[in-house]
């Protein structure tokens, strides 16, 4: 039996429908201007009344739809959703009051239109339930385009080349975006757990939010291009370039955030590019050095030659048992000396000339340590050797050069007193062009103040009588002989690094060569 108030209201008198519903009245007023649909359905699903907004939503504005099934009007593509209607509706007996919900999609006018669908079971009328309709399209809508905004913001942040971090008030990570875990080398799974705190060292954290609210670092909430050191997840330093500010919901502080623009490649640039300007100064420098020692060593050669010959003679001629025997020993001795000199000072002009070839710097280095390895300032020495087997040839003289790298492993050992680790290693750099050789020590290393002197002429940290000071000389004009480049780094009491970078031979030259 029907509920007194589920009355037929098609084609109804108004007069007669209102003084049926009697005390119902009201009821009836609201369900009919509700902006909300509401169907009253039979179990075997159709329809016994349906509001004004029903009819609206569903395209029914006209004509009786008493009876009309419920599945011609709303399309079959729910079949889903009336079929849980159907066991409920067998259910209805053990379970009153329950409620069904399904979104409900069709074309409106050429328009998607969406409803939510409330099918509910009053627990006092077992022979119909309730359908309601709300329409949903806007904030479906809405939904979406938020989504896709949300997409659009979250792809733009992990396609960033800088790190970007947000934390909330207490510190708590908001934001970690993809670029910021591989500057910091942290794991999604370390996020849930990381404070901002353990990004910076101590203090720097509260030092930010304080330069933040100020207005003297670009503005209140704001701080633009800020040098600075964040923490590695390993605990090594990184430098950056920090600009962040403060995240205001309406005027309140919620959390702050940061981008992270990662600043050893642009430092190494600059190192490279300063290094690049004192080698060229050096070169300047050493060119006119050369000019003047060739004119040097030629005129003090012939005067050399004249003092050793005639203190000889003189020290023949007066017998080793003459008094001044030994003062011509000196002489004799400091004169070879001079000649030792001039020898290198025609080195460092390369008044010589020497065949140029395609050359194995694998076999340079071999044959330099198969000389050094066995003499005594070598014996304490720790050699590891790690050489490019696929090492490409360079276009130079393996003489010439074997005496830069036996220069530069000498020195090595003597700045580690004949005791330590000495790494020698090979390796092809810049896309094949180059080929490079480091020679690294354990010494005392170089001080900051000397590193740009070494290279200079008659410049030597060894004591007086120890060395010429135109080794390097020597070594950096030969060098630049064979159109490479040296460099050296070094870290007080930890070693020095020599590399030596040399173009490879290209097939054509090879051609060339052989032909």
């Amino acid at each position: 039996m029907k509920s007194s108030f589920v009355v037929s209201t098609a084609n109804r008198d108004p007069k007669s429908l209102m003084e049926e519903l009697g005390p119902y009245q009201y009821l009836y007023t609201i369900l009919e201007q509700t902006p909300n649909g509401v169907l009253v359905v039979a179990p075997d699903h159709r329809l016994i009344h349906i509001n004004p907004a029903a009819r609206g939503f569903l395209e029914a504005s006209c004509g009786d739809l008493t009876d009309a099934p419920l599945e011609q009007i709303l399309g079959k593509d729910h079949g889903d959703f009336f079929l849980l209607i159907q066991d409920q509706a067998k259910l209805q007996g053990k379970k009153k009051g329950l409620k069904i919900r399904h979104e409900l999609e069709f074309s409106h006018n050429g328009t998607l239109c969406i409803l939510d669908a409330v099918a509910v079971f009053p627990e006092s009328c077992p022979d119909y339930y309730l359908l309601y309709l709300i329409d949903i399209t806007q904030q479906k809508t809405l939904e979406g385009e938020l989504r896709r905004r949300n997409s659009f913001f979250q792809n733009q942040i992990d396609s960033s080349v800088d790190g970007i971090i947000a934390s909330d008030r207490q510190g708590r990570i908001m934001l970690f975006n993809k670029e910021a875990l591989s500057l910091l080398g942290y794991d999604e799974k370390d996020l849930e757990t990381l404070h901002v705190k353990a990004l910076y060292n101590e203090g720097v954290a509260y030092e930010l939010k304080k330069r933040m609210r100020s207005k003297h670092f670009g503005g209140k909430g704001k701080l633009l291009r800020h040098e600075m050191i964040v923490k590695h997840k390993d605990g090594h330093d990184i430098p950056v370039s920090f600009s962040g500010g403060i995240i205001y919901d309406q005027g309140e502080e919620i959390g702050t955030f940061g981008l992270f623009t990662d600043l050893r490649a642009i430092q190494q640039v600059e190192e490279d590019l300063q290094q690049a300007q004192r080698l060229l100064m050096q070169s300047e420098k050493m060119a006119g050095l050369g000019r003047l020692a060739a004119g040097v060593a030629h005129e003090i050669n012939n005067p050399m030659s004249g003092i050793m010959l005639y203190a000889n003679l003189i020290k023949e001629e007066l017998g080793n048992e003459h008094k001044v025997a030994c003062d011509l020993d000196t002489i004799i001795h400091e004169a070879e000396r001079c000649k030792v000199i001039v020898a290198d000072l025609l080195e460092f002009s390369h008044q010589t000339s020497y065949e140029m070839e395609p050359t194995n710097l694998n076999e340079v280095i071999r044959k330099t340590l198969s000389i050094l390895q066995h003499q005594p300032l070598f014996h304490n020495i720790d050699f590891v050797i790690d050489l490019d087997e696929d090492l490409p040839t360079i276009y130079g003289n393996s003489i010439r050069l074997n005496q830069v790298v036996m220069n530069i492993i000498v020195n090595a050992a003597q700045a580690m007193d004949g005791n330590g680790r000495l790494v020698i290693t090979s390796k092809v750099r810049a896309n094949k062009d180059l080929a490079e050789v480091t020679i690294q020590d354990s010494g005392h290393g170089i001080p900051p103040e000397l590193l740009e002197k070494i290279f200079d002429p008659f410049f030597s940290t060894k004591a007086t009588g120890e060395g010429s000071g135109l080794g390097l000389s020597v070594s950096y004009a030969i060098v630049k002989e064979h159109k490479g480049t040296i460099r050296v780094t070094s870290t007080p009491e930890k070693g020095t690094t020599f590399s030596l970078r040399f173009p490879v031979v290209m097939e054509t030259l090879m051609g060339e060569s052989h032909g």
